[in-house]
């Protein structure tokens, strides 16, 4: 069906899944008690590296499109959550890091602008429930 999306979740025992993509590649979501290890990403840990990486796709491509040339770009997210159940984002903030390459500020920060308000669809799924706040960086090579 057009504009459908799926996705497959195998339960590893404990709290552990293997989250499966249309690819075939798997991402391990793992929850932990506190004091011992995850093995792997929490559901709101991959929430949080799903806005990010969508951002920067978005991002990366607006700029590629703008004739700046990208090299050595990381997204930093961060995020808080709330501490009653159910433990939801209720903040995130983005660094958009570039370093080398030739980005100048002002095209970063419009590509970010854009991200957010027209085409990054999981920051617009977020972003009525989670105040989002971003920093572009640019260093030197």
């Amino acid at each position: 069906m057009p504009g459908e999306i799926l996705t497959e979740v195998l339960h590893q025992g404990g709290m552990r899944f293997e989250g499966i993509s249309r690819s075939g590649k798997t991402v391990q979501l793992d929850f932990a008690p506190p004091g011992e290890a995850a093995d792997g990403y929490t559901p709101l840990e991959l929430l949080l590296a799903s806005l990010a990486a969508c951002s920067g796709q978005v991002v990366a491509g607006l700029l590629k499109r703008m004739g700046q040339e990208v090299a050595g770009f990381r997204v930093l997210a961060r995020g808080v959550k709330r501490d009653v159940h159910p433990a939801v984002l209720t903040e995130a903030f983005m660094v958009f890091e570039f370093r080398g390459g030739k980005v100048d500020a002002s095209s970063a920060e419009r590509a970010v602008a854009l991200s957010e308000e027209r085409y990054c669809p999981v920051w617009a799924m977020l972003k009525a429930s989670v105040s989002v706040r971003t920093e572009v960086r640019i260093l030197p090579g």
